[in-house]
């Protein structure tokens, strides 16, 4: 056999069957400009443009310096004209006869967004409509030796979108007609298969693309062409069944007479460097068949591979299969990576409800991340390697396991996918359908039947991904009469049709391996007793939950639903005001209540929101110094959020092992919303555009850590506390101390510990209970009257040799506003930089060493210029020094460092101190030059 297989790869090397040519790269494009001129009757301002691909208008024009940064001032409303225009795109490339030899020549798009007409050589060779399609076009009759000419032509989503739209309410209408008006949005967008957040959401600005927006290729092909390769995998005691499908194209000519093709199929894992496990196979295909599916099946002994883990739990061991079909003609070949891993949605009964968490490899799972977005709104611009690495790096080292990929994005890229493979982090795969109604017409669920069949079979190898929804709040907007749908029967049969029908239907044909869910939020399983629609999804005994409250003390423990999964939940922030600077015009955007501001803000109230949330537990500064009271403002912001997640999840986690009186909890899940930006606003995100990590992402590492000690504060101000291990092994002879510090000294007052604790793998523990208000008078902290705002505990989980072994947490008595916070100093000196061990890049690691000689809250550390991040931020300081360490992500010196760096305290804050050495340094550090007039 491995002789066999060392002369298919002599085969291989020496007569490779396809040839490639890629058509990426320098394109051309024409666009009318006629907007210039208020698009006055018979205008006719065509332009050229140089153009590249993969990319899209907005990216090409503003390079050519047709218009304006898109995500500076308000120029998401200023370059909105481009989103309306025709544009065509062109390329000439040559072709040698060698390639034209092949029996057919076919132009393979990756991606088109979206509605275009395709000519080759000035015959039209096929039409685009839906962005999530690759599109593969049979041009062996047009394309000719020497010089072609390629051209796509595009009309603009936005007058398609609009145009279905009337089309479709001569019979009844669609909704939602618009999006809310704060988004400063464009219509329609469910009519059409494209990103949906390209027309607006409440967290990014409306840019209605368009644009090659991934590879094209030329690809030359003899016999048969492989399009794509999947497998499922499979485990049955002590073996993984492999069942590897090639997905054959067939070549031959109406003028051929030959009806079948003879071919040599093998799959090949490797195992490792000296093993491989293989199969082959003699085919005969029938080549009246365009499309051909073939079946080839491995088994490999279970203990020959080490299984796929999610992050935190294991290694994510992944392995090479290569696939070959050979004929008279050459060797096709592809090569995909997979993994070995059980994943189960276990809805299991309970004495009220069902159950709702992931099992993977056997082990229950409790699902640690957040909700994904594009990583850009451009979409040529969202799958940076730079960009991606960077963000599934940061849910890595923040022990996040899973994140759930939004309905209203894309399709993400083979990078996202790879990389998430290999960082552990699973990924709840939503299909893109978000907060509407569709149309259910026969063409529409015809372009929707594709983009399921390429996408599931695209992606369906990744052992990252663990699970399919449908759509993303589609049944919460149908029961709650979001859209005014009340209660017309059509919505709900479109829906069922659309979902369940299709959606549904065809996943679990294509891959009946994973789980799929019809809609989050939702009841899961149970949604199948009552046909999917009709029945509250928000329910806390079933399914999924979002929720979000902008009214309540976001640090109230008490308001959050103890729900199986939560799947949403977050609170805004403003981005670091070094990112916001890239996109201010003047020095007078830089105040909470500015055009800027509001422009940016696209939650309907959200500023009013924001205000209201923060004043709960603090006192927002006014000392009419715009942009000093503008950078107290967003830090506040940023601590907000972070210590509203922070409790939130930690509520979440708390449920992890217990129920209510009436069923609630065993909950193992909390995705926050969001883990990342598209522009310089206000958003639930935890890194921004620029990709600095805000507070909350610091306290999602602390949060999210395997093991944690957490409060759990009543109403009735009983104290509980707990401690919640993800860890897989019993850990014994630990300690739980609380310290108890008066305002006033670095000294505790009291400290007690609870010692001899067992800490069970998997679990979450109640640890002990108390009256806070009775503790604190009885260790020292006043009259019951005084007893809560004049002091704060610190609790700390440590080993049996005395080491931490889950991040210090704290407990607030009494909002800190009511707090009598003390002023404190802090200072900093810079070290040489170290050699530390984990280094997280190639750049040096600096030390900071922060002394302070008072108990200082939410210290705060921030770069202007430079990129990287701390080792924490945001924390408090009960000791006099601490050291954090700065991970430069690029080079950097010491003196560097010392003129970017800006210190934040909760002190300064309330005695308005700063270490801004004017109003407009913060701009001039970003080298942002403003009109201050």
């Amino acid at each position: 056999m491995k002789f066999f297989i060392l002369i298919l790869w002599i085969s291989f090397l020496i007569n490779i069957h396809c040839q490639f040519i890629t058509l990426n790269g320098a394109w051309r494009g024409t666009i009318n400009i006629c907007h210039k001129k208020e698009l006055f009757r018979g205008c006719n301002n065509n332009i050229n443009f140089s153009a590249t691909v993969p990319g899209g208008i907005y990216t090409d024009l503003y390079r050519n310096n047709i218009i304006e940064n898109n995500l500076f001032g308000r120029n998401d409303v200023n370059n909105r004209w481009v989103g309306n225009q025709s544009v065509v795109y062109t390329k000439n490339f040559n072709v040698n006869s060698d390639f034209l030899k092949a029996r057919k020549i076919v132009l393979i798009f990756y991606g088109i967004d979206t509605f275009s007409n395709i000519s080759l050589n000035g015959h039209m060779i096929g039409q685009t409509s839906n962005m999530f399609l690759r599109y593969i076009f049979d041009v062996t009759d047009y394309i000719k030796e020497d010089q072609n000419l390629l051209q796509v032509a595009f009309r603009s989503a936005v007058k398609v979108a609009e145009d279905l739209y009337d089309e479709q309410r001569k019979n009844y209408i669609v909704p939602p007609v618009c999006v809310p008006k704060e988004y400063n949005g464009q219509c329609h967008v469910n009519h059409i298969r494209k990103m949906q957040a390209s027309f607006s959401w409440d967290w990014g600005p409306a840019f209605p693309s368009v644009g090659i927006w991934r590879n094209v290729e030329l690809v030359s092909v003899n016999d048969l062409l492989i399009n794509d390769v999947t497998t499922d995998i499979r485990r049955e005691k002590d073996i993984w069944n492999i069942l590897v499908t090639i997905f054959l194209e067939t070549t031959q000519s109406k003028k051929e007479n030959l009806s079948t093709i003879s071919c040599h199929v093998a799959s090949i894992l490797h195992v490792s460097q000296n093993e491989l496990i293989s199969n082959t196979s003699e085919i005969i295909l029938d080549t009246s068949e365009k499309y051909i599916n073939i079946n080839i099946s491995l088994t490999v002994p279970a203990d020959a591979v080490e299984n796929w883990w999610p992050n935190g739990y294991g290694k994510q061991h992944l392995y090479h299969l290569t696939t070959t079909v050979t004929t008279a003609n050459g060797v096709l070949h592809k090569r995909i990576r997979v993994g070995f891993r059980t994943v189960e949605l276990v809805e299991e009964l309970l004495e009220k409800g069902l159950s709702f968490y992931f099992r993977v490899n056997d082990v229950p799972i409790f699902a640690k991340g957040s909700n994904f977005i594009p990583a850009s709104v451009l979409p040529e611009l969202g799958s940076k390697e730079d960009t991606i690495r960077h963000l599934l790096l940061s849910a890595k080292e923040t022990h996040m396991n899973m994140l759930r990929i939004w309905g209203g994005g894309v399709y993400e890229s083979k990078l996202f996918y790879d990389l998430a493979d290999e960082y552990g982090i699973m990924l709840w795969q939503d299909f893109m359908f978000a907060c509407a109604m569709y149309p259910t017409n026969d063409s529409f669920l015809k372009n929707v039947e594709q983009e399921i069949l390429q996408n599931v079979i695209r992606l369906k190898n990744h052992p990252s991904i663990v699970l399919w929804a449908g759509n993303n709040e589609n049944e919460a907007a149908l029961y709650g009469n979001w859209y005014g749908t009340g209660s017309a029967r059509i919505y709900r049969e479109d829906y069922v049709k659309l979902y369940v029908n299709l959606l549904k239907r065809e996943v679990e044909r294509l891959d009946p391996v994973r789980p799929f869910l019809v809609s989050s939020p939702g009841n899961g399983a149970y949604e199948e007793t009552y046909n999917y629609t009709g029945v509250n999804p928000y329910s806390n005994l079933y399914g999924d939950v979002h929720y979000y409250n902008y009214i309540r003390n976001g640090w109230d423990i008490t308001q959050y639903p103890r729900t199986r999964f939560c799947s949403e939940y977050g609170f805004q922030s403003w981005p670091s005001i070094y990112t916001i600077a890239t996109a201010v015009e003047n020095a007078k955007d830089l105040h909470v209540d500015s055009d800027f501001v509001k422009h940016r803000q696209h939650l309907p109230f959200g500023n009013q929101y924001m205000r209201l949330l923060i004043s709960h537990n603090f006192v927002i500064p006014q000392n009419n110094d715009s942009v000093r009271d503008f950078a107290s403002y967003i830090y506040l912001s940023q601590i907000n959020q972070a210590v509203s997640i922070r409790i939130q999840t930690e509520a979440y986690r708390q449920a992890k092992s217990e129920v209510n009186s009436i069923g609630e909890g065993m909950t193992m899940g909390a995705l926050y919303w969001q883990l990342n930006d598209v522009w310089q606003a206000p958003s639930w995100s935890s890194i921004d555009i620029e990709g600095r990590w805000k507070m909350l992402h610091y306290y999602a590492k602390d949060f999210f850590a395997p093991i944690i000690v957490t409060p759990h504060l009543s109403i009735s101000n009983e104290l509980s506390i707990y401690i919640v291990s993800d860890r897989l092994y019993t850990l014994t002879n630990c300690t739980v101390e609380i310290r108890v510090y008066n305002w006033k000294s670095m000294t505790p007052v009291f400290a007690k510990s609870f010692n001899d604790i067992i800490i069970e793998s998997n679990k979450a523990m109640r640890i002990t209970s108390f009256w806070l208000d009775e503790f604190l008078v009885q260790v020292g902290c006043g009259s019951l009257e005084s007893a809560k705002r004049s002091c704060i505990a610190a609790l700390f989980l440590t080993d049996k040799s005395g080491s931490l072994i889950a991040p210090v947490n704290y407990i607030y008595p009494d909002v800190l506003k009511n707090a009598d916070i003390p002023v404190a100093n802090v200072t900093m000196e810079i070290e040489e930089n170290h050699s530390l061990p984990g280094k997280l890049s190639n750049y040096p690691d600096f030390k900071f060493v922060l002394s302070t000689d008072n108990i200082t809250l939410f210290v705060w550390l921030e770069m202007s210029n430079i990129r990287g991040r701390f080792s924490e931020n945001g924390f408090h300081m009960f000791e006099r020094k601490k050291e954090i360490i700065f991970h430069a992500h690029e080079g950097t010196t010491i003196e560097l460092l010392r003129s970017n760096i800006r210190l934040a305290t909760l002190s300064d804050i309330y005695n308005a101190r700063s270490n801004f050495d004017d109003d407009y340094s913060v701009l001039e550090k970003q080298k942002i030059y403003i009109n201050c007039t």
